[in-house]
């Protein structure tokens, strides 16, 4: 505990601020998720960065902001109130990430266990998962793509 303790307390300004946008987005997407008078297509519009284009190239140091934001967004939903979900935290990240002018794309698959049907939500940029498996289709079959802001 100690060292957690160390290391939060070593956080610069900018990052405590990342962290502390990233629990809120967290929080808000469950309870817009969650909630009965919001579809998921009127999340994503709301969620949609609305001051920048995003860019279709792939700039330089893009992989270094996704792997940044995406770690900042683990820790966030790691020490929430309750679990958060990989749809919440794709959402999120989503909205980070256009937020800095990168469009990544959410994926949500399926697969059949037995008796269960299992999903999973996950990002790509440029047909690259963020944070995991390059075989993620492999496991699980896409239902769905979209673009934040083409909605």
């Amino acid at each position: 505990m100690k060292h957690k303790l160390v290391k939060a307390l070593s956080l610069s300004l900018g990052e405590w601020w990342l962290l502390t946008r990233a629990w809120v987005l967290l929080l808000l997407v469950d309870v817009g998720l969650r909630s009965r008078m919001m579809s998921f297509r009127r999340l994503q519009k709301i969620l949609a960065p609305k001051s920048r284009t995003l860019d279709k190239s792939q700039p330089e140091d893009a992989w270094g902001t996704i792997r940044r934001l995406k770690r900042w967004v683990d820790i966030a939903a790691r020490y929430h109130l309750y679990p958060m979900t990989c749809l919440r935290r794709s959402l999120v990240l989503q909205r980070l990430l256009g937020q800095q002018g990168i469009a990544a794309y959410l994926q949500i698959g399926v697969r059949k266990e037995e008796e269960n049907l299992d999903a999973h939500a996950w990002l790509e940029y440029h047909g690259l998962p963020i944070g995991e498996s390059e075989y993620i289709t492999e496991y699980f079959a896409p239902l769905a793509t979209t673009l934040e802001t083409k909605q």
